[in-house]
């Protein structure tokens, strides 16, 4: 056999080949959309039987949604108003921990009824007292805190932790109940004027006499990293004087007379690197020095205040699928279309054992 007719034979398998294969396909694609449409002919079956079900039921339904909602409405308009009264904190010295544990005191209060009690641990009316209803505290972060917080974290950090440890996996879930920086110190009280009291909440915390020695031994510590700092400072300015002091001698040397006009470019800039060096020094002890006296500033105090309560109070109410109109007109809905399937399937059982038994 010649190459002529190989060469045929060989172009004529494959073009048995590419027809089987794409028979194959279109097999496969006509299989597929058949069981779609099979699957879409079901779903719209069982929805036009679910439909004719409601509209044979749409009385019993609608009287049920319209009595719970009818409760709900009731209990949305006797249940108190409640309102809330924020206040963002910046803790230091850990006394996070100790700010928790009088919340949950208060709340312990509050579950008694202990109104006597919450009057006397915050000097106000008893009116007042029996108005709180619940204390919430909360981390309070914004993802450029999240971030600051974690550029932070990575310059503290080696290379193999940078590179298997993302911002995602710093960041996880949600802020950490004791390692956020500021939090978010919420009221809840029926009353819409409510006493401020925020100064009696961290009196407390501010006696503790754990959180005062971190305190002193903070503000000390501190206060003398300033002073090594100014001195430093003042250390090099004197070098960078003696430098250009120097650097002005021996200029007016080589510009004498007597000593011709050939200057020494090489002294004045190894002089000139020496100053810039002492520059970026004093400019990075500056820089040090200006965070140390913010840090003083954020440390006075064991507790910083960013906002404190309002007088008046944030009326919270809640939204429609929050209230009980909805709440309640869902429950009675579902019972009743629960009651009337039980039923139907009470009486395809009792159908399916007569047919069964005869």
């Amino acid at each position: 056999m010649s190459d002529k007719e190989n060469n045929q034979a060989s172009v004529k398998e494959e073009e048995i080949d590419l027809g089987k294969l794409f028979s194959l396909i279109g097999n496969a694609f006509s299989k597929l959309f058949k069981a779609i449409g099979v699957l879409l002919k079901e779903v719209f079956h069982y929805l036009i039987l679910l439909l004719l079900f409601i509209r044979e039921h749409i009385v019993k339904l609608g009287v049920a949604i319209v009595l719970g909602m009818s409760i709900g409405f009731v209990l949305d308009y006797t249940t108190p108003n409640n309102y809330s009264y924020d206040m963002i904190i910046e803790p230091n010295y850990e006394s996070i921990h100790q700010i928790f544990e009088k919340v949950e005191y208060y709340n312990v209060l509050i579950e008694q009824e202990d109104s006597i009690g919450l009057s006397k641990e915050f000097e106000i009316s008893y009116d007042n007292a029996n108005s709180l209803r619940e204390f919430v505290l909360t981390p309070y972060e914004t993802k450029k805190d999240q971030i600051l917080a974690f550029d932070a974290f990575i310059k503290k950090t080696d290379t193999l932790t940078q590179e298997y440890f993302s911002f995602n996996d710093f960041v996880g879930e949600g802020p950490s109940q004791f390692d956020s920086r500021r939090y978010a110190y919420r009221i809840y009280s029926s009353s819409p004027h409510q006493d401020l009291f925020a100064d009696k909440i961290l009196a407390e915390i501010e006696k503790n006499p754990t959180i005062q020695k971190k305190k002193e031994i903070k503000l000390m510590t501190l206060k003398l990293d300033s002073l090594a700092v100014r001195i430093n400072i003042a250390e090099i300015d004197s070098l960078r004087s003696l430098y250009k002091t120097v650097t002005l001698l021996d200029a007016n040397k080589e510009a004498t007379p007597a000593s011709g006009t050939y200057l020494d470019f090489s002294k004045e800039s190894k002089s000139n690197n020496n100053d810039l060096e002492l520059f970026k020094i004093s400019k990075a002890l500056n820089e040090r020095l200006i965070e140390i006296e913010k840090q003083k500033e954020t440390s006075v105090e064991v507790v910083n205040v960013i906002t404190t309560f309002n007088p008046v109070g944030n009326n919270r109410k809640p939204t429609f699928i929050e209230s009980g109109k909805f709440k309640f007109g869902v429950f009675f809905g579902g019972a009743m279309l629960t009651y009337l399937l039980l039923i139907r399937l009470n009486t395809y059982l009792v159908r399916y054992r007569e047919q069964n038994n005869n």
